[in-house]
């Protein structure tokens, strides 16, 4: 063969593999079906109501927030179950410093309205992990005042309690974070042992995004956000 035809032969296989790699890189980044409707009904309706979901009981955030209160791995199962009840959000992941590995890693979901539970009206999500250690915190935020907080869920709490003696790792305490004024409702664990939680799901697991954009490249705009960050605490 001609030196040329190889060459010419080689750089149209090198540029079909490139194509190649491009267009996967675009279905990992970009999902297709980000904006149609994933909760029960949207799934019911598209299937004619032959879905497996369709059999299964309504979304309820009462559920989600019954589970809340045993602290244990169960909650992020049921959330995963029942995440269509807090519809699509802004799924927000904090930028930290890439040479900290002490520095909590923090995610919060925003609710698009407000998700109503036992007569509290709750406002957002946000779980914590400490890298390398069993150091985990996750739970609602409620606009609610914690005594009214604590009214509305006194039977439940009190039921679950008795089911469990490890839900008093569940706290109700008044908000410290302005944007989300009330009431924080969650749990904190440091052990796995303590609460068979051998990490925190990813916060794009439980939640539904908004955005056109996945897992992928939320993470890589996580990373990116968070080498700035570092670089501009090291040029201080």
């Amino acid at each position: 063969m001609k030196k040329w035809l190889k060459v010419l032969v080689y750089t149209v296989v090198t540029l079909f593999g490139l194509f190649v790699v491009l267009v996967g890189l675009v279905f990992a980044i970009f999902d297709p079906y980000s904006f149609e409707d994933m909760s029960r009904g949207g799934i019911c309706e598209r299937s004619g109501d032959v879905a497996p979901e369709c059999a299964m009981p309504p979304e309820s955030a009462e559920k989600v927030l019954a589970a809340l209160l045993t602290c244990d791995a169960q909650f992020f199962k049921t959330l995963d179950e029942e995440k269509a009840v807090f519809e699509r959000a802004n799924i927000v992941a904090h930028p930290y410093k890439l040479l900290d590995a002490g520095e909590p890693r923090t995610s919060v979901v925003p609710f698009s309205q407000p998700v109503e539970a036992y007569g509290l009206h709750l406002t957002g999500y946000a779980q914590q992990a400490v890298p390398g250690k069993s150091d985990y915190a996750w739970g609602f935020y409620a606009s609610e005042q914690p005594d009214e907080v604590e009214r509305a869920l006194d039977m439940a709490r009190n039921d679950a309690l008795a089911a469990n003696p490890r839900s008093g790792a569940f706290a109700i305490t008044a908000s410290d974070t302005p944007d989300f004024p009330g009431t924080r409702l969650g749990c904190r664990v440091v052990g796995a042992g303590a609460s068979n939680v051998e990490d925190l799901p990813s916060i794009y697991d439980l939640f539904l995004s908004r955005d056109i954009s996945t897992a992928l490249s939320d993470k890589f705009d996580l990373f990116v956000a968070s080498a700035m960050k570092t670089a501009s605490d090291l040029g201080r």
